[in-house]
């Protein structure tokens, strides 16, 4: 039975640089008794973030605005540190995933801004947010970077500016499944996309469902063309494609292995293989199906590890879920991985000087390892130790392998504006062509808006 393994720096260094060299993009263990000890010692400029040791003779409450995609569990418990020691309150206020930016950018058009907020990763998100003119300049910041690993660094910098701190770990998103419901069906990792299909259907034959989506929600079906895309058109267009794609020099609608990612999410329907309603479906549904045995797999994001560990415990997480990547067409797939998002404050946020001591306070030794403790991954720090679940170590395992990809969305400048809505009108009408003309019409609009050179 596989338990879980703890991961130290020294490893995580190798597997950080591993995907930064590959991706020009960063990357994100403990004990099995919970134990989560560092090597490390606060440093005497991490100790002076934590300025705030006396608790404060007039205390206010900070505003902490992140995705409901998110687990919010790892940050309340540094949050509770924090507020046990400053006296001040942290107010933690979920945004619908689906529409984050866009709602993050009304907030800061209209002025409402928070004190503190999570943001997805990369320099991109400078572009979004008018980083230079809306967000606080870290780079010089005391207390801030004694422990973050500089590859990590590096890839927060452009034009000599950093305007979102690093926090978490690496991410990953594919295809998760359950590993009872694959035994009771007889079946095993696909070697291959055709497999897959098979093995779907001998999932259902079985009594089961093979595919959860979860349409309702709006964000779900994009993961599907996340994991494909590193699979199957990345290997297709190279990076210069890629760097085509950043300068409007190719388009999303002229690549027919993106086309076919279309195409093959439909054939999932057409053939059956989702659950009954799929438009109704949800995230915690599909939580809830996976772990009760009644649904198979699910292509997803990492969020949903400790979501089940919620749910149905860590015996649970460790030993019935299970992870393979989006696969080709010859062979297993090459995994996603995503790299750590970053804390972001606002320079006219009420709370300003409070938000970035708090930022300060998250990134003390103690802190980042009572983080992990509670939201295991591969650490982005020096000095600290998190537990790997199973499925972390087999992205690991790909890793290692060197057969790993950085999402696409962290390697274009421009974004995938609306892609939600594009798939929830894809699965009513199935109009292939109609979907990837307005994702990529949609993708050259966002250029445009944000002044990009060849858009």
């Amino acid at each position: 039975m596989k338990h879980m393994k703890a991961v130290s720096t020294a490893v995580a260094v190798g597997l950080l640089s591993a995907s930064l060299a590959a991706c020009g993009s960063s990357n994100n263990g403990s004990s099995n008794n919970g134990s989560n000890s560092s090597g490390s010692s606060a440093s005497p400029s991490a100790s002076a973030g934590a300025s705030e040791s006396a608790k404060n003779s007039n205390p206010v409450t900070l505003t902490f605005v992140i995705s409901n995609t998110e687990d919010t569990t790892a940050f309340t418990k540094v949050f509770e540190a924090y507020e046990k020691q400053s006296g001040n309150k942290v107010e933690l206020q979920a945004l619908p995933g689906g529409d984050y930016d866009n709602l993050i950018k009304t907030r800061f058009s209209t002025g409402d801004f928070p004190d503190l907020f999570l943001m997805q990763p990369g320099t991109k998100q400078y572009v979004k947010l008018r980083a230079a003119e809306t967000l606080h300049e870290w780079s010089g910041e005391s207390g801030i970077w004694d422990n973050v690993f500089d590859s990590i660094k590096q890839a927060q910098v452009e034009n000599d500016k950093i305007f979102g701190v690093p926090y978490g770990s690496t991410g990953m998103m594919g295809v998760f499944y359950n590993k009872e419901v694959f035994k009771q069906a007889g079946v095993d990792v696909p070697k291959n996309y055709a497999d897959l299909i098979e093995i779907a259907k001998k999932i259902k034959a079985a009594g089961f469902t093979p595919f959860y989506e979860g349409v309702k929600d709006a964000w779900p079906p994009q993961v599907f063309y996340y994991t494909g895309w590193v699979t199957q058109v990345d290997p297709a267009i190279g990076d210069e494609g890629v760097a085509k794609l950043n300068r409007n020099e190719l388009k999303f609608a002229d690549i027919p292995e993106l086309k076919d990612l279309f195409a093959k999410q439909k054939e999932l329907k057409e053939l059956d293989l989702y659950q009954k309603n799929v438009m109704a479906g949800t995230y915690d549904e599909m939580q809830n199906e996976m772990g009760d045995g009644k649904v198979a797999m699910a292509f997803m994001l990492d969020g949903i590890v400790s979501q089940l560990e919620q749910k149905f415990g860590k015996d649970w997480v460790n030993n019935n879920l299970g992870f393979f990547p989006f696969p080709s067409a010859t062979d297993q797939g090459t995994a996603m991985i995503t790299p750590p998002n970053q804390l972001m404050v606002p320079e006219k946020a009420k709370n300003r000087d409070a938000a970035i001591e708090l930022v300060k306070f998250m990134l003390q030794p103690d802190n980042v390892n009572l983080f992990y403790a509670n939201k295991p991954g591969i650490p982005i720090f020096e000095g600290a130790t998190s537990e790997l679940y199973p499925v972390q170590q087999d992205v690991k395992a790909y890793i290692d392998a060197g057969k790993s990809r950085v999402n696409i969305q962290n390697r274009l400048t421009a974004s995938f504006v609306d892609f939600s809505k594009t798939l929830q009108n894809f699965f009513l009408k199935g109009d292939i062509d109609e979907a990837i003309g307005e994702f990529s019409a949609n993708y050259q609009k966002d250029g445009k808006a944000k002044l990009l050179e060849g858009f």
